[in-house]
C-alpha cells in the first residue's frame, strides 16, 4: 500500500511534505527524480524539525527504511541541487515521492 506525490521542480528548489505516520507500521519512503536535476536527495524531521534521515551521502537510490512505536507527524523535504547549465537554461524536471506502509 502506498501513496505518490510527484512535482515538477527546477534546479535550486526545495519541496516540503509533512505526514503522518502511525504506530506499529513499517515505512519505505522512495524518491525518484529525472536525471538532468542532478543528485535530488531529500531530509526526514520530526515534528520539532530535528533531522532523523538524510539520504544526501546514500548514492543514487533514494530510500528509507524504518518503523514508528508511537504516531507521530514527520515532514519529508526533497532538495535539487543547484546545477550549472551550458546553455544557460535552468534545468527542470519530475520529482516523486513514494510513502509505503507494509500490512
Amino acid at each position: 500500500n502506498g501513496q505518490i506525490n510527484s512535482s515538477v521542480l527546477l534546479s535550486g528548489d526545495q519541496s516540503e511534505l509533512t505526514l503522518t505516520f502511525y504506530s506499529g507500521q513499517t515505512y519505505r519512503i522512495l524518491v525518484s527524480s529525472q536525471e538532468v536535476i542532478g543528485d535530488v536527495y531529500f531530509i526526514m524531521k520530526d515534528a520539532n524539525k530535528t533531522q532523523v534521515f538524510s539520504s544526501k551521502d546514500q548514492g543514487k537510490f533514494y530510500y528509507c527504511d524504518f518503523s514508528v512505536e508511537s504516531t507521530l507527524q514527520m515532514s519529508i523535504e526533497v532538495i535539487v541541487p543547484n546545477a550549472d547549465s551550458p546553455s544557460g537554461l535552468v534545468p527542470s524536471g519530475c520529482v516523486s515521492i513514494l510513502v509505503g506502509f507494509k500490512q
